[in-house]
């Protein structure tokens, strides 16, 4: 594993050349040593002496030149590579000395990547001071062998100084950015290069953990934990305090860090590892011996051999069919002859990468070159490094292949990379929004529209509602956006548009479909379909039901989707959260088919789509016509306004200030968060929600609130034990690496898949096999599939695995649904209450006062989770009267500016905002907007954030200007006055819209539009839906 470390001051750097490396200076030159392109132009070379070092450190050169010589100087870095258990337990008890020269060969490796790539100093220009790469550093090597608690654990303490020499040949402080940001980046790279050398000594390795950690195959479990003394310190420590969060076990090992201890007589330290191994009846002289012996074995063959078995292993190992490797039509994989002339190395090296695009592509548009290449390393190919990596990534980039990002750095370095399919995409977006442009007719005449909108209302609209309706209903395009800021009463707006529209049309609400509600997940399209009073659907499910016209416009089924679609509206609810390539088939389906409108509907600054693109904020920049919704009516009292205005316009830490006391700052901050909900009165309880940013905060909440609810005896005593299963976060082209998956974990197969032989249902994960096939069962037969097979090729989600995870329910719980029982009504993410459990099964009462009895063994009774907190991602929607939100300065992309846009926007009265560390958690939303990408904003085609002077250039000529749609100065005590200045196709009216024309009244349940009758989806296949948020 890579750790990362501020050097504190260079006077502590003694603790480098503690004698506590077996392997001395005679048998081992390299216990210390200079390195890196930097110290090799300052003369800097062989073992490292202490007064040198320290005046490096110090920022003093060997000439005696001091750089960098500030208040507060910091002197460096120090990146430390620990190897595997096992490999510290062959190289220092079974004596496999290569081991040792292995890992210095792949950190110097690693540095050497480090240093070409990362090392940078900032220059100044036009009064900012901007990143340089330089290419050279200077740093120091020491290699030990212990761990504090006297293990063996090999490791290498990489230590960097503040220093580097600028293109302009001078020295000056080394910018530590680009190595913080990397870390996990580095970290893929070194466990690449390690594994490949431990492999090429004859070892077989097995893969562990996230970025490419492994341990050697037979050093066994019980071995391993016998030389991890330190773990199991802090894991006791933790079970001791009921610490159950990664935070809180980082500040178990930080309370707990002794000193090292005494070494004493090295012979007898080692001499005790061998013994204390020999325990469990390990030594490690086999493995090692049939290490050697597998490369020894096989003397050097010939070229003519050599050429046979790349072939016949790369055929074999990478693609497991001739049909699959020699695959006609991905553009990412090399075809044919210049196929047969790689080496194996070179062909596993072209599937990781086209792999890793894969991966990336379905969640972004585009991605940082270095995020692609750690994507392919972690796929853990054989014998692939970053060498083989960045190689093929460069040969795509020339190809074309892949399209190269703008750069907007001084130095013209390129460090983004997008798809030509990510680019049509988005192209399409654009060219199917101006094919709908003046392409319908009004549904009612743009004069009449403010009236009419207020009139089928039964609240007072304000000037934004007005407008936003009358472009609806007004505008001759067919395709048009609603921009709304949370809380400024969007559904209230569509609520009139939907009478307005009916009305028009002269039918009755339980007529005809002439208005239509999509929405991302089922939860959503009941909320939306109660809220806007009109039938409502996924948009998975309406796509799937018209994909159909995508490929044929002609025929009885093409011309009978025309007419069923004639003159409907379209409305789309929290447009942000829509992918590119679902805009894109509504956007086109709604062209092909003649619809009346497309109206997208939601915030650019909330919560974007799981999967790639920011299609809402895309049109908006490519000149939507437009409708903004800007008066916030949600938020009461004095700050909450503020606060979330401020975290609208992205200035999430000075809205954080604007909290003041309502931001409690504790370093148990996820227990103060429960306690502070327990410590509310029941009714309290009722109007305060609890949101944390992640899964594993969620979780601690939960399971800290039952406690407290049982300890009180709100919940019942007696309680029932339940396996439920969580999503796994998988791509589905993750899904075709056996590595992600193991035993335990239950397949939900949604759609039957031929290329697998199964059918749709739910499969145990009996047993991963090393060459890759899994084993599965539906409790009646075996079955063995390879994921392989799987095509890399498919766009819809047809798997998921999902792991298990053990709790207890009681009487009184508060839960919510991880999976949709649609016939019983019961929603992914909503919310019910457990009434009852007894020998009938468990009875739960849903938000909608119903009860229902879900027998023992009953499937949702495994769909199911603790719902008292609940991640922010599943707020977008929610409206409460309080809040208590948790976040956390250590999650580097959960505490991002959207996800607090989210937070403090649901709630109208307080929010409470607790935290572990104020000024770190302002620093990390600051620097982390939480945006998706767009593949023409990447390549400098267009400016969707807006951020660019350049916006307009870049649009002038190719898209025309964003419409915002104005209607003028609404005179709200005479909506029948005709309107001066506006029209819906060319809404820059003399007069601009005032603020404050109206407030919306407080609606009460009176104001509940009828229940629609329900659309008649049964004919379709049950569609897959992900959680949105949970499986974070």
């Amino acid at each position: 594993m890579l750790s990362i470390a501020a050097v504190r001051s260079a006077g502590g750097a003694a603790g480098y050349f503690a004698k506590d490396n077996y392997y001395t200076l005679e048998e081992s030159s390299e216990a210390s040593s200079w390195a890196g392109e930097g110290s090799a132009d300052l003369g800097l070379a062989g073992d490292v002496g202490k007064e040198g070092f320290e005046k490096i450190l110090n920022g003093e050169l060997p000439d005696g030149e001091k750089v960098g010589q500030v208040e507060n100087r910091r002197p460096g870095l120090d990146m430390t590579f620990s190897m595997p258990k096992s490999a510290s337990v062959m190289a220092y008890i079974a004596g496999d000395k290569r081991i040792l020269a292995a890992h210095m060969e792949a950190v110097k490796a690693t540095m050497s990547w480090v240093e070409k790539n990362l090392a940078e100093g900032r220059k100044d220009i036009d009064g900012r001071k901007v990143p340089i790469r330089t290419g050279n550093l200077v740093y120091a090597l020491f290699q030990h062998d212990t761990s504090r608690a006297l293990d063996p654990q090999g490791h290498i303490h990489a230590v960097i100084a503040n220093l580097t020499k600028m293109p302009n040949g001078k020295w000056q402080a080394l910018h530590n950015g680009a190595l913080w940001k990397n870390n996990s980046v580095i970290g893929s790279i070194y466990h690449a290069f390690f594994r490949d050398r431990i492999e090429k000594l004859g070892y077989e390795v097995t893969s562990t953990g996230k970025h490419g950690t492994f341990e050697i195959a037979g050093v066994a479990k019980e071995v391993l934990e016998l030389f991890s003394q330190r773990r199991t310190v802090i894991l006791g420590k933790a079970l001791e305090l009921g610490i159950r969060t990664a935070e809180g076990l980082r500040e178990i090992t930080k309370n707990t860090r002794d000193p090292k201890l005494s070494m004493g007589d090295r012979e007898v330290l080692r001499q005790e590892w061998i013994d204390k191994a020999a325990t469990v009846g390990f030594d490690g002289k086999d493995l090692m011996a049939a290490a050697i012996e597998r490369i020894t074995r096989n003397p050097d063959r010939g070229i003519m051999a050599r050429g046979y078995e790349a072939v016949s292993e790369a055929i074999r190992s990478a693609r497991g069919m001739v049909a699959n490797f020699l695959r006609p039509n991905d553009p990412l994989v090399d075809r044919g002859l210049a196929r047969l002339t790689q080496s194996p190395v070179e062909a596993r090296a072209q599937l990781a990468v086209a792999s890793a695009v894969r991966i990336l592509s379905q969640r972004e548009a585009a991605w940082e070159l270095n995020v692609l290449a750690k994507t392919a390393l972690d796929l853990r190919l054989k014998g692939v490094t970053i060498t083989h990596v960045e190689s093929r990534i460069g040969n795509l980039l020339e190809k074309g292949t892949l399209i190269p990002g703008k750069s907007h750095r001084h130095d013209g370095i390129v460090t983004m990379a997008t798809t030509p399919e990510a680019i049509r995409t988005e192209e399409a977006i654009i060219s199917e929004m101006e094919k709908g442009r003046g392409m319908v007719s009004p549904i009612i005449d743009a004069a009449d529209a403010p009236a009419r909108l207020q009139a089928a209302s039964k609240v007072t609209l304000n000037a934004g509602q007005l407008a936003a309706g009358a472009m609806i209903v007004s505008s001759r395009d067919r395709i048009v956006a609603v921009q709304g800021i949370a809380g400024a009463g969007k559904s209230t707006m569509l609520q009139a548009v939907v009478e307005v529209a009916h009305a028009a049309a002269n039918i009755a609400k339980t007529e005809g479909h002439n208005v239509l509600g999509l929405a991302f997940q089922t939860k959503m399209v009941r909320d939306l379909q109660e809220g806007i009073g009109a039938p409502s659907q996924t948009i998975a499910s309406f796509l799937l039901r018209h994909q159909h016209v995508l490929h044929r416009q002609e025929g009885p089924r093409y011309e009978a989707a025309r007419e069923a679609l004639k003159n409907t509206v379209l409305l789309v609810d929290e447009s942000s959260m829509v992918s590119s390539e679902q805009t894109m088939k509504l956007e086109r389906i709604a062209n092909l088919l003649g619809v009346e409108k497309l109206a997208l509907i939601g915030d650019r600054q909330q919560i974007s789509s799981i999967d790639a693109g920011k299609a809402f904020a895309l049109v908006q920049a490519a000149g939507v016509t437009i409708a903004r919704m800007d008066e916030n009516l949600r938020q009461q009292g004095d700050i909450l306004p503020v606060v979330a205005a401020l975290a609208d316009r992205g200035q999430s830490g000075e809205a954080i200030r604007v909290l003041g006391e309502n931001v409690i700052e504790d370093k148990d901050h996820i227990e103060r968060a429960a306690d502070m909900w327990l410590e509310l009165a029941p009714e309290e309880r009722e109007r305060t929600a609890l949101f944390a940013s992640g899964r594993e905060a969620r979780e601690h909440i939960n399971m800290r609130i039952q406690e407290g609810l049982t300890a009180e005896g709100t919940l019942g005593k007696d309680s029932l034990a339940l396996t439920i299963f969580e999503r796994v976060n998988l791509t589905r082209e993750e899904l075709r690496y056996s590595q992600n998956w193991r035993a335990g974990l239950k397949l939900d197969v949604m759609f039957r898949t031929d290329e697998l032989g199964l059918g749709k249902g739910l499969y145990d994960v009996v047993k991963v096999q090393k060459n890759g096939k899994i084993e599965l069962s539906d409790g009646k037969r075996r079955f063995r599939i390879d994921p392989q097979k799987l095509s890399p090729h498919a766009s819809e989600d047809r798997l998921g695995l999902s792991e298990p995870k053990s709790i207890a329910i009681h009487e009184g719980e508060t839960i919510r649904w991880t999976a949709n029982d649609k016939a019983r009504g019961l929603d992914n993410s909503a919310l019910a209450k457990i009434i009852g459990i007894g020998a009938a099964g468990v009875t739960i009462e849903t938000t909608s006062r119903e009860q229902l009895t879900l027998p023992h063994g009953d499937p949702m009774l495994s769909r199911l989770d603790l719902a008292y907190a609940l991640n922010m991602h599943m707020a977008q929607g929610i409206t409460v009267d309080k809040a208590i939100a948790v976040m956390s300065s250590f999650e580097r992309f959960l505490s991002n500016q959207r996800l607090f846009n989210v937070t403090v926007t649901r709630v109208r009265e307080a929010l409470m905002l607790v935290v572990d560390d104020k000024d770190r958690l302002i620093a990390q939303i600051e620097r982390t907007p939480g945006n998706k990408t767009s593949a023409l904003e990447t390549t400098g085609k267009i400016d969707v954030d807006g951020r660019s002077e350049q916006s307009a250039e870049m649009l002038a000529g190719m898209l025309g200007e964003t419409v915002d749609f104005d209607p003028g100065e609404i005179p709200l005590d005479d909506l029948a006055a005709p309107i001066e200045g506006w029209s819906p196709d060319n809404p820059k009216g003399d007069k601009p819209a005032t603020e404050g024309q109206g407030k919306e009244a407080k609606p009460g349940s009176d104001l509940r539009a009828p229940d629609p009758d329900p659309i008649d989806l049964d004919s379709l296949p049950p569609l897959p839906e992900r959680t949105l948020g949970l499986d974070l």
